[in-house]
């Protein structure tokens, strides 16, 4: 049958972590932080709302506020992001989904108007129905913006195969009322924290059944 299947975007799309992880250190450094975080801690540490994520590396937004860290962060993820490539299995999978007559949607914490742009930069916005992203830089809930999409375009859950990389996709998915969500490891979490919260996890998109 056919389907609608919802893909995160980074770190399940793109492999991102390590350019993330790049910038996290050069900015700490820079503001005389402790710095030299691996992609071990970055897994375990990653958390939304984002702005936890911040508080966990020692940001207190005493002397600068969050927008003017987050400013920061786009503007030097903006300057990498072609240096990130895609995730392994990625093209393979959503021409399988493409062929297959599914219907398939982005859904991204991303600005929406940076996300249509980010995907043409990589040559796969071709492949997608709809790209849905926020309208802010501050990497909001997706959760909101995903339930008046839902019903705008009259999608049925129960017909949707949500594919993400963090427990804030399995909150998503939830609340959306999608049960087939399938978690990626090698994302944004570790396979460890995504295992205990959800059983359907794989450790590459090579992996995921449509």
């Amino acid at each position: 049958m056919k389907k609608t299947v919802i893909w995160d975007f980074n770190g399940t799309i793109i492999d991102d972590v390590g350019l993330c992880l790049d910038i996290e250190n050069k900015m700490l450094k820079d503001r005389g932080m402790k710095y030299g975080y691996t992609v071990d801690d970055y897994l375990e540490m990653f958390c939304f709302p984002v702005i936890d994520y911040y508080y966990k590396l020692g940001y207190t937004f005493e002397h600068e506020t969050y927008d003017d860290i987050s400013v920061e962060f786009n503007d030097l993820y903006d300057k990498g992001f072609l240096n990130a490539p895609l995730k392994e299995g990625f093209l393979e999978l959503i021409q399988r989904s493409v062929d297959s007559g599914n219907k398939n949607v982005i859904l991204s914490a991303t600005k929406q108007d940076k996300l249509r742009y980010q995907t043409k930069q990589l040559g796969i916005a071709q492949y997608f129905d709809e790209i849905l992203g926020i309208d802010n830089l501050l990497a909001g809930s997706k959760i909101g913006m995903a339930k008046r999409w839902m019903e705008f375009a009259d999608v049925h859950p129960d017909n949707c195969l949500y594919i993400g990389d963090t427990l804030h996709d399995l909150d998503t998915a939830k609340a959306l009322g999608i049960r087939n969500c399938v978690l990626v490891a090698g994302g944004h979490s570790s396979v460890e924290v995504l295992r205990q919260n959800w059983d359907n996890v794989v450790m590459s998109l090579n992996e995921v059944e449509l």
